[in-house]
């Protein structure tokens, strides 16, 4: 087989089949995604400061000795979590480590011999611990990448794997970008990007090298939206027009819509008049009405004569939808189906052919929808709900069912518009910026842990006045980076100690579609009191007898997820309250603190981007493009750069046929799956 950044894994020096295996959890199968594997970040073992200086919630770097042995303990449920901890020393102050499931790392260290601790501090007064930190000799002190981890992957293996990749295969890095474009804008070259992003001599190398992949990144991303923005303007599309009285639609609602939702509709049937096609992007804030502007673009559609397929992340989101929608609908004579994985075959068969001989208007599902055998007779209008959601192939699939139907995409999570703009550039943007008369205010605390017994004595109460509450954790289960306690354990820590007695459910990501959707219809119908979940009931989920919203360990979530989160209260007409747990101080308490004094989404939304960059904001990939590893929109030094690279590339007539752009070209058709640039 050549050798090239797409052999497989087991080429590097070192690696063989068992350790394979293991890099290719973390999505590591091939050398090219080895370099690509960047750090989280770096530890400078060589700028070291004394105990006395820890700080909670920062990164710190402490020179000290063990004075101790390491003891070990096993906790957590079947004992899957082991401890180490320790106490060192720096001569005039101690501190204490804690390992999780490190046992290779406990077992090398030696009482006495100094060593250098980085990680995240923790000072209770005088206290001070450092959890899971890097450990190294004191001689082996410099500047380490540190890399993110799961279990059996030590960042030892990884700096070997990619010293192997880098040395072994140098040179087949080809580079991807012009030469007048690295010199224009101060871009290092390719491979010396690669070298040193990951073994930088100093921060500033780092600083640099990491530059080069941002600038890069984004410039895919934006030439790539460019792409399908150009695309969209040629799509044409049924213009439809028809005499269609909105005031019906209007006056069929059980309330008055805002100023901001009618400008909105007004934006989309606009559009729709027009022979190409709609691409719109609806955003607003939690709780704007986002729903009903759907809604009324559906009902233009069908009194044009034409069908509409609304599709949700969630089984039990589009079974929402589905509920509150086909009433109005059926009000107004417009026939409304909901095609679920949960469908019988015989139901399924009979939407199917309603949809196909064009008795259904609107379709309302999940994924569903999108399934082979599904075809409609004039699919006009497809909207998308919680677009982050979904990936960009699983929208086309959708407009697929149709001749170029228009797309609406609706958006949960606000974001400032100059992002907007960038993130969504080959969409139109509306915003709704008005919150719906009625709606509720949350009231927003943050307490610590030593108040867990008032507040969850106080959510008892509002269980037994009949409402229903939420607890969220940031974690899953057990894990060797976090001795905080999981969803599984710490919902059976409340049924035996503070709600005995009480209903309670727990949710997570990693249980099967059939089952969380089951947990969320009980916990919807009432059926289930209170749930202890992750952030997998951050969006859509509208239960109006939620009253209770607790955020345990909120330091650990972004400002954007903790509005999210607090958006699922406040939706019924009693009064709801949302408590941020926390026992940090400092920095990290102080944000908590400006989060509860405002329910502006954009605002938080700005001050999240500031604070952790657009990755916390949106999520994992939440974007639906993979692409984005490094970029940070809160850079905007990069975006710059990047959009002014892009334009001066966009205007060479077909660039994406010039030898020099070959690179970037393919790049942006990966990035966007099956979209090409021709």
């Amino acid at each position: 087989m050549e050798k090239n950044l797409n052999s497989d894994i087991t080429y590097l020096k070192g690696v063989g089949p068992k350790r394979a295996e293991t890099l290719k959890k973390l999505g590591i199968n091939t050398v090219g995604d080895m370099l690509g594997y960047y750090p989280r970040a770096y530890a400078d073992l060589s700028k070291t400061v004394p105990i006395s200086e820890i700080a909670d919630g920062q990164q710190v770097c402490v020179r000290a000795a063990l004075i101790t042995d390491v003891s070990e303990k096993r906790t957590g449920i079947g004992g899957k979590l082991t401890v180490y901890s320790f106490l060192a020393s720096d001569g005039k102050d101690t501190m204490k480590i804690t390992l999780f499931n490190r046992k290779y790392a406990a077992e090398k260290l030696v009482k006495g011999q100094e060593y250098v601790f980085y990680g995240k501090g923790e000072a209770i007064g005088f206290f001070k611990t450092v959890k899971n930190p890097v450990i190294e000799p004191v001689q082996n002190a410099a500047v380490y990448p540190v890399y993110p981890l799961s279990a059996s992957v030590t960042q030892k293996m990884l700096r070997a794997c990619v010293r192997s990749a880098l040395d072994g295969f140098s040179s087949e890095i080809k580079e991807t970008l012009p030469e007048k474009i690295l010199e224009k804008y101060g871009l290092y070259p390719l491979k010396e990007a690669y070298e040193k992003i990951h073994f930088p001599a100093n921060a500033e190398e780092a600083k640099n090298a990491r530059r080069r992949f941002v600038v890069e990144e984004l410039l895919e991303f934006i030439l790539g939206l460019s792409v399908l923005k150009r695309k969209n303007r040629k799509r044409v599309s049924a213009p439809l027009e028809g005499n269609v009285d909105m005031s019906v639609f209007y006056r069929a609602l059980p309330y008055e819509l805002t100023g901001a939702q009618k400008r909105v509709i007004n934006e989309c049937i606009s559009d729709m008049k027009r022979p190409a096609a709609m691409a719109r992007l609806v955003q607003g804030d939690v709780g704007s009405g986002k729903t009903a502007v759907a809604a009324a673009a559906m009902y233009y559609a069908a009194k044009c004569g034409r069908q509409s397929a609304m599709m949700a992340p969630t089984e039990v989101l589009a079974t929402q939808h589905y509920q509150s929608l086909s009433p109005l609908f059926e009000k107004l004579g417009v026939k409304a189906a909901l095609l679920t994985g949960s469908c019988g075959a015989a139901e399924r068969r009979k939407i199917r052919e309603e949809i196909e001989n064009g008795e259904t208007d609107v379709l309302i599902g999940t994924h569903a929808i999108i399934q082979k055998d599904v075809s409609f007779c004039n699919l006009s209008l497809v909207i998308v709900d919680e677009q982050h959601r979904f990936g960009v192939n699983q929208r086309s699939l959708l407009g697929e069912k149709g001749e170029n139907p228009h797309t609406l995409i609706m958006s949960a999570t606000p974001i400032p518009r100059t992002m907007a703009l960038i993130l969504y550039g080959d969409l139109d943007v509306s915003v709704i910026d008005e919150l719906p008369a009625g709606r509720q205010k949350i009231s927003s605390f943050v307490v610590n842990s030593s108040a867990h017994e008032r507040m969850y004595a106080y959510l008892r109460e509002e269980v037994l006045k009949g409402r229903q509450a939420y607890v969220v954790c940031p974690l899953i289960e057990e894990n060797d980076e976090s001795e905080m306690l999981s969803v599984v354990e710490f919902s059976e820590e409340l049924a035996e100690k503070y709600l005995r007695y009480i209903n309670i459910a727990y949710l997570h990501g990693k249980m099967p579609s059939k089952e969380k959707d089951d947990v969320l219809s009980r916990f919807a119908s009432g059926e289930i009191s209170v749930l202890v979940s992750t952030t997998v009931i951050e969006v859509g989920i509208n239960v109006p007898n939620a009253t209770v919203m607790i955020i345990e360990n909120a330091e650990k979530f972004g400002l954007s997820q903790l509005h999210q989160l607090r958006g699922r209260v406040g939706r019924g007409k009693q009064k709801s309250w949302c408590f941020l747990v926390t026992d940090m101080q400092g920095a990290t308490l102080s944000r908590l603190e400006n989060f509860c004094k405002t329910t502006d989404g954009f605002e938080i939304s700005r001050q999240d981007l500031e604070l952790r960059g657009p990755g916390d904001l949106f999520g994992a990939r939440q974007h639906g493009l993979a692409g984005l590893k490094l970029a940070s929109l809160a850079d905007m030094p990069s975006v710059s750069d990047a959009q002014n690279i892009a334009a001066e590339i966009t205007a060479k007539k077909e660039w994406y046929t010039l030898p020099e752009y070959s690179a970037v070209a393919a790049s942006v058709v990966r990035l966007f799956g099956k979209t090409t640039v021709t």
